[in-house]
């Protein structure tokens, strides 16, 4: 017995070995393309400028957080995560329920999704532009951001719902439930974990609709409604303001790292 317990053992060592050995070109590159320059961004965010270099620790941070630009671009980041993503997930779960129960015999429909996808972006944007002349409000932007993301979500969905068990619904029917119910009873609370990746997903595609409002408006200044904190520390970059620049980049990583932990504390919590 204990020989073969040191066996096992063994083997099971060289086993992490070897992973460690196939994940180590991962981790070097994420050492040097990630850890690396967010600590020099670090170390940019608590000093005065990068030719002095004295240590002024949170005054950075404190000036950034009084910004009242960068407030400006913090309040539509978050209003679009508020409200572009529940729209975009509520449509997203619609259609695929749809396209899953409703609509099995045109399959190509599914495909058509994926479009958004691989369309230049440049070309979606002149279309926009030529459809949205003369609106003056933030609607386009989230029009624009909901058509761009609404595929990736509805694949994500669909996928969910196609792995699911039939005999369940074919019992519910038996019982006597009706659709809706059987899809806000069954479907959706089966596919939660699904929801809920594709909704972390959604929420960090919204920091990512910086080039299409940046080509919508052909500005670097837009309107208030539309500037959002990809634009503020775009401008920063420009100005080579790298203070502002470094403390801004670490606030939004803090904001999405506390958005991502909060999200997977619910999941967790509702799995349970």
């Amino acid at each position: 017995m204990a020989k073969n317990y040191r066996k096992r053992k063994i083997t099971m060592l060289h086993w992490n070995v070897r992973c460690i050995f196939c994940l180590l070109p991962s981790l070097v590159g994420i050492a040097i393309f990630f850890l690396v320059p967010f600590a020099r961004v670090l170390y940019y965010s608590v000093i005065s400028d990068q030719f002095r270099r004295k240590f002024v620790w949170f005054d950075n941070y404190v000036e950034t957080v009084t910004n009242e630009f960068f407030q400006l671009a913090m309040k539509n980041s978050l209003l679009l995560i508020v409200i572009g993503v529940p729209a975009l997930i509520l449509l997203a779960v619609i259609l695929s329920l749809v396209l899953s129960f409703g609509l099995k015999k045109l399959p190509f429909l599914r495909d058509a999704f994926v479009f958004p996808m691989l369309v230049p972006t440049a070309a979606v944007v002149l279309v926009w532009q030529q459809f949205f002349r003369g609106v003056d409000s933030v609607l386009p932007v989230y029009l624009l951001f909901i058509w761009k993301n609404l595929g990736i979500c509805v694949i994500l969905l669909t996928s969910a719902l196609t792995t699911l068990n039939p005999e369940v619904y074919e019992a519910a029917r038996m019982d006597g439930a009706r659709s809706f119910t059987i899809h806000t009873k069954l479907s959706i609370p089966m596919i939660a974990p699904t929801i809920f990746f594709t909704v972390l997903l959604s929420i960090m595609n919204s920091f990512r609709i910086f080039k299409e409002s940046y080509l919508y408006y052909g500005s670097k200044y837009p309107p208030d409604h539309s500037y959002s904190l990809q634009f503020y520390l775009n401008n920063n970059f420009l100005k080579f303001d790298y203070q502002k620049l470094a403390s801004s980049s670490v606030l939004t990583a803090l904001l999405v790292l506390i958005i991502v932990a909060v999200g997977f504390s619910l999941q967790r919590r509702y799995e349970r």
